[in-house]
């Protein structure tokens, strides 16, 4: 990996797993308490739009990152994190359409479909963990042979 794609994709998957974590462990709790859990959710459906193409960033730079590297599990894993970013948009869409804006309320049956988006929203959650460990065994690796370099060239 070249140094300026593996800073551009380390610091969209920051964007990208660190903004979903501090939202999730943070702002919608926080939201919820503030202001109640249903105007929360017209705060949260605005903000997954900013997620999702956020997702569609790292899902390219991923898909780049396998195709440089030949790397069977790489493009598994991102056409498995592409599969759950296109159900998250799909439900994404189906919940924003049951949003009553004029009455900030959302009917029963939205309930069951977001606990369905919540579940496939901790799955690319959790599919950030591998991408997070080859980040770091790369920095790891970079930084290993730099300083094997810099001993060597020093004797």
């Amino acid at each position: 990996m070249q140094p300026l794609s593996y800073f551009i994709l380390l610091i969209v998957f920051a964007l990208w797993w660190g903004g979903l974590t501090f939202y999730a462990l943070f702002v919608i709790p926080v939201g919820t308490e503030e202001i109640g859990s249903v105007t929360q959710g017209f705060i949260t459906q605005k903000v997954t739009l900013w997620h999702n193409r956020i997702s569609l960033a790292i899902l390219a730079l991923l898909a780049v990152d396998a195709y440089r590297n030949s790397s069977r599990w790489r493009w598994a894993f991102t056409l498995w994190l592409t599969i759950c970013t296109f159900l998250l948009m799909s439900l994404h869409a189906q919940l924003s359409q049951q949003l009553d804006v004029q009455t900030k309320s959302t009917p029963e049956s939205f309930y069951n479909l977001h606990a369905i988006y919540l579940w496939l929203t901790t799955a690319q959650w959790l599919s950030g963990l591998p991408i997070a460990w080859t980040l770091f065994r790369y920095s790891v690796s970079k930084s290993s042979n730099t300083r094997t370099n810099q001993h060597q060239s020093s004797q």
